[in-house]
């Protein structure tokens, strides 16, 4: 079955003073319909831009697709007229954005900004698209929709933003829906609910989703398919399971070791020193080989290849594939890798 979203070797700059820089490098993944990919990674990665590409809504004339495809049903995006990505936003692909406030109008009502889509892409009257509007906030659990609907956005709460974010979104239950941090501004209660919903509506349509997220509580959770993002490059790509089971990129392990664990004796948690490196200032090898602590003399000067470890499983380091002694590395068990 071919991919309902297909992303190939996908490069994206930006226009500085210090000359173009380049943020999302030879990026590839696909979905298919009723699966989740989630691309996880630290800010600064290229998660948000990667979205962004796909949605055709980087600044401009600041940022630019530099190269490769990105397949929506078959149908090249990349070079796609405003017009195309006009009706394609919001109906075949949605996005749920990280920051409400800055993305809700704070000239409409919340009612109106939900009903122009529906009106656009479903051909509904006005009343017809209010009555769907207001069952979709009761579906993300807004009280009194019918009269959340007519309200002004800086009237609701952030949590509540959110969640009309997410109702925007799906209102048109779109093919493919990419989520960027959808449940950031929630409580874990709303966040569950929100989850749930995601995943009804995925069971009902067949919808492809995105989901880019720090939360790997929330990857292991939903995701079928996990992509993790360090300086702007794939460096880990697997099956969920293997993912948690087998991680094999030293900055996969160390996302995965920073997590609070119950059945571990921890005195702290791991972190992973350092910071991600200023795109403005490109390394000649791996761009993690500064923070790796199992870094040799070849990583700083030869840019590994994401190459299969295992079945379905890929990752860009040298000195793949890895023993790793435990699911997730304690601070005393770091040097066993």
């Amino acid at each position: 079955m071919a991919a309902l979203l297909e992303v190939s070797q996908l490069n994206t700059s930006f226009a500085t003073d210090e000359g173009e820089i380049t943020v999302v490098n030879d990026v590839s993944f696909s979905v298919h319909a009723g699966r989740t990919v989630a691309i996880v990674g630290e800010s600064g990665c290229g998660k948000s831009v990667t979205a962004l590409s796909i949605m055709g809504l980087l600044a401009k004339p600041a940022g630019n697709i530099k190269g490769g495809s990105i397949l929506f049903e078959g149908q090249e995006l990349v070079g796609a007229s405003a017009r195309t990505l006009q009706d394609l936003r919001g109906n075949g692909l949605s996005m749920i954005f990280q920051e409400p406030m800055t993305s809700l109008n704070p000239s409409y009502t919340v009612g109106e900004q939900i009903i122009e889509g529906l009106i656009k892409h479903r051909k509904l009257s006005r009343s017809q698209a209010r009555q769907k509007a207001i069952d979709i906030l009761r579906k993300v659990r807004i009280p009194s929709p019918e009269q959340r609907l007519d309200e002004f956005p800086h009237k609701l709460s952030g949590g509540m933003r959110q969640r009309v974010m997410i109702a925007m979104a799906l209102v048109c239950e779109p093919r493919v829906l990419i989520a960027d941090e959808p449940t950031t501004a929630l409580d874990v209660t709303i966040q569950a609910q929100i989850l749930e919903l995601m995943h009804t509506l995925q069971q009902e349509t067949g919808t492809a989703i995105v989901l880019i997220t720090h939360d790997l509580g929330v990857v292991a959770e939903i995701a079928d398919e996990v992509i993790v993002m360090y300086a702007g490059r794939v460096v880990e790509r697997a099956p969920v399971h293997a993912l948690f089971a087998w991680p094999q990129h030293p900055y996969t392990i160390g996302l995965l070791g920073a997590i609070p664990r119950l059945d571990l004796a921890q005195t702290r948690l791991v972190s992973i020193e350092g910071q991600v490196p200023n795109p403005a200032q490109p390394l000649l090898g791996c761009s993690f080989a500064p923070r790796c602590p199992f870094a040799q003399a070849a990583c700083t000067n030869q840019i590994p290849a994401l190459s299969p470890v295992g079945d379905a499983h890929f990752s860009a380091c040298l000195r793949a594939p890895l023993e790793v002694d435990r699911l997730f590395p304690s601070p005393q068990s770091e040097a066993a890798v």
